[in-house]
């Protein structure tokens, strides 16, 4: 079964490069941001890394 992750704030920093690293492990990842061009920017970018990943718009 493969395990899916959220991560908030995975659009930069910290936050990025804990859903990189979860996705190079086999993650799905849910890319967590406010901001929804940022998380897409994210998601294409660990796309081209074949990472599993979704944007997913939050606040909190």
């Amino acid at each position: 079964m493969k395990k899916t992750a959220l991560v908030t704030g995975a659009n930069k920093g910290i936050g990025f490069e804990i859903a990189r690293s979860l996705g190079k492990r086999g993650y799905d990842i849910l890319v967590g941001a406010r901001d929804e061009a940022r998380g897409q920017a994210a998601v294409e970018n660990l796309a081209a890394e074949d990472i599993s990943a979704a944007f997913i718009k939050i606040d909190l």
